[in-house]
């Protein structure tokens, strides 16, 4: 054995080593492999299945001592979440929703589109005309760009690059003129805003996508702080809040995987609105009933911190979420 402890029984009393004292053949050898994937594979759909139907089971057959069935929490999330972040990274889940991505033929298009939109309503809603203005004068700006491009002997690609959709940060404007005397936070903020102008909506949410995961890191213990002062009575430990939430999010991260491989599927296209709304009335079902089955509460006194964390849950994650846009648009 590994430790030198005397051997009685198959497996070692103190690291838990199988005792197998015959040469390896390669049939014993490929037997071992297939019986260690399926044991893994068994453990991999039975966690699955709990965590998809089984709202709070999971984080209190963990926390009750019954964990050999199921893989660990931490490794289940980190699996989970590298998936979905791989999946939201790809460019069709990117551009999922939108008409285009950037170049200014399509924009142009779509600008005027919503502007004839907004001009059949303006009869009957006189102020709704000042919008339609605005997008007729952006379409007539990029018409120009486009025009001046063209004169300038430019291809198709540069047109694109040079009039694809840009970032624009709200409040950038009062730091546009440069200070010789400026604060040191005045000259960061400048400094970004200007870097954020050549920034195209694609590349930061390329970008937020990719630090999303670590940020994630913060948030979930942040959050989870605030949970344990919330459900002060009977005292539990951070930890148990903090699984609870791991399982939570795990559950999220996995059901949104699954409806953005349904929407690949061509013939999805039809009901993403139905999927879409299915999936958040199961996902706010499923957060109150893990508080249920976890805590085990009464449905008044559950409902009322269930709302009380949803008002938390969207606080913090704003404030995470600036974070990291400001994290991913100074790192680009």
């Amino acid at each position: 054995m590994n430790c030198n402890t005397t051997l009685a029984g198959t497996y070692c009393a103190a690291c838990g080593q199988r005792h197998e004292p015959h040469v390896h053949t390669l049939g014993h050898f490929l037997s071992e492999a297939f019986e260690s994937i399926t044991h893994a594979d068994s453990r991999l759909w039975r966690t699955l299945g709990y965590l998809l139907v089984k709202p709070g089971r999971l984080t209190r057959e963990f926390l009750e001592g019954r964990r050999v069935r199921y893989l660990p929490p931490f490794r289940l999330y980190l699996v989970i979440s590298l998936a979905f972040f791989l999946i939201a990274g790809t460019p069709a889940f990117l551009e999922r929703g939108a008409e285009t991505e950037e170049g200014s033929p399509e924009r142009i298009a779509g600008l005027n589109k919503a502007a004839a939109a907004l001009e059949e309503q303006v009869p009957d809603n006189p102020s709704m005309a000042p919008v339609a203005e605005n997008l007729r004068a952006a379409a007539k700006r990029e018409e120009e760009r486009v025009a001046a491009l063209k004169a300038s002997g430019a291809d198709e690609e540069t047109i694109r690059r040079e009039t694809r959709d840009k970032v624009n940060i709200g409040g950038c404007e009062n730091f546009a003129a440069p200070k010789p005397d400026a604060s040191w936070g005045y000259r960061a903020i400048q400094g970004f805003c200007k870097k954020a102008e050549n920034i195209s909506g694609r590349e930061l949410m390329t970008a937020i996508v990719h630090n999303i995961p670590r940020a994630m890191f913060v948030f979930l213990p942040l959050l989870a702080l605030f949970m344990k002062l919330l459900y002060w009575r009977p005292k539990r430990y951070y930890v148990e809040h903090l699984l609870f939430l791991v399982h939570n999010h795990a559950f999220v991260f996995l059901a949104f995987s699954i409806v953005a491989l349904l929407t690949a599927l061509p013939m999805a296209g039809p009901y993403l609105g139905f999927l879409d709304g299915l999936i958040w009335l199961y996902m706010f079902w499923y957060v109150f009933r893990a508080m249920r089955v976890y805590y085990e509460q009464s449905r008044v006194l559950t409902t009322a911190k269930y709302l009380t964390i949803g008002l938390a849950y969207f606080s913090t994650s704003m404030l995470v979420l600036v974070m990291t846009t400001i994290v991913s648009a100074i790192t680009l």
